[in-house]
């Protein structure tokens, strides 16, 4: 197997080791310097973070250094992208080890905040040497945010030692490859973390507005003795047409938010339901059963693993009352209504929001604390795994 090089048009100047690396962005700062003061344009050196990607595919070290100059101006920083190839076979001897190239931001406008970007690449089995390798490269006295971009290797060494280096993890569970047992298994992660770092998940800021949504059905006053009597629960989460990709993680979140929040507890495991869904029992605070299933569904213009619709059943003892929310298909829009004894009594159509992973790594990196909701809910999935 070939090796591939890395493209230096991309990631800049390959550098020696640490020492020769720090030289290297020394010298870029100047030349940048120089060539700024002769264009008249001020240049500012500014870090407020250390952002540390992990990745082992190159298109995502790509993706996420396209994803870093993007946020640039707004959140300037040391920014390290590691890519652990995984390149086990063919590699010559002497190549194993770590590659470094660095990179300064491309001047544009009126003035510029330089900012700092670096590729590792860590061959063979080096990315058991990565923490001691990244160590020297952060800068001081600022906080490490770490982005895993995969399916975490929670029992991996390079995994904790990186965590340990940690103020706070970014995951994204719309990329686990089982989301079903990777979620729990994140509970230990933070829980784990208390003091020393907080974990989030750009998939639960996806579903903010589903949770507002069935907030606000509730924040009524003549609907509010139904949320003491749900009887079940229906959630659509969009596949392909040829329906392999499996990704249900945004509805097990859903579903781990609700049992957290209402005190529900579980009864039945996770179980395989037809055409990759899940089909399994909750049970209310009175004992009484919540039948819950996920499903999978085809529907245009929605991104795999994203929701596609929401059906909470429910009865306040004398009427029965469906809270329903369903995205338009081709829309970054859903229909919100409630029917009750099967009448509609309202119905709206409302923005869900289509954040992109800039947008989504922006608000993160504003964020040091825990999400102690979220770890509420990773805590339910546990208990139906």
């Amino acid at each position: 197997m070939i090796e591939p090089d890395i493209d230096e048009s991309v990631w800049g100047a390959r550098a020696g080791g640490v020492a020769a690396l720090e030289r290297e962005l020394a010298r870029m700062r100047r030349s940048m310097g120089a060539h700024a003061t002769e264009q008249g344009v001020p240049v500012a050196r500014a870090s407020v973070l250390n952002l540390v990607v992990f990745t082992t595919r190159d298109t995502h070290a790509r993706r996420a250094a396209a994803t870093i100059d993007v946020l640039a101006t707004r959140h300037p920083s040391r920014a390290i992208v590691v890519l652990a190839d995984r390149l086990r076979e063919g590699i010559a001897p002497g190549l194993e080890g770590l590659e470094m190239h660095c990179h300064l931001s491309h001047p544009a406008g009126l003035q510029q905040v330089s900012y700092e970007q670096i590729l590792i690449r860590a061959r063979g089995d080096a990315d058991q040497r990565l923490a001691s390798a990244l160590i020297p490269l952060l800068l001081p006295d600022l906080p490490v945010f770490l982005w895993w971009t995969e399916t975490p290797s929670l029992d991996a060494v390079h995994f904790a030692e990186l965590l340990k280096l940690a103020d706070r993890l970014i995951v994204d569970s719309g990329d686990f490859a089982r989301p079903d047992r990777t979620l729990p298994r994140l509970h230990a992660v933070a829980r784990a973390g208390h003091g020393r770092y907080g974990l989030t998940d750009f998939n639960w800021t996806r579903i903010t507005p589903w949770r507002e949504l069935v907030s606000q059905f509730f924040d009524v006053p003549a609907w509010r003795p139904f949320l003491d009597g749900v009887t079940g629960i229906r959630i659509g989460f969009a596949v392909e047409a040829d329906g392999r990709e499996i990704h249900p993680s945004q509805a097990l979140l859903l579903i781990g938010w609700l049992a957290s929040r209402l005190g529900w507890r579980a009864v039945e495991s996770l179980a395989p339901s037809e055409a990759g869904g899940l089909l399994f029992a909750m049970e209310r605070g009175d004992g009484e059963a919540i039948q819950t299933r996920v499903r999978p569904r085809y529907m245009r213009g929605i991104d795999e693993g994203n929701l596609s619709g929401l059906r909470i059943q429910a009865t306040d003892g004398v009427r029965h009352a469906e809270f329903v929310v369903k995205r338009v298909e081709d829309s970054s829009h859903a229909g919100a209504t409630v029917v009750i004894d099967g009448a509609p009594v309202a119905e709206r159509l409302v923005p869900l929001g289509t954040p992109g992973v800039s947008e989504l790594l922006s608000e993160e990196l504003t964020i040091a604390r825990s999400d102690s909701i979220y770890e509420d809910a990773l805590a339910a999935l546990v208990a139906l795994t």
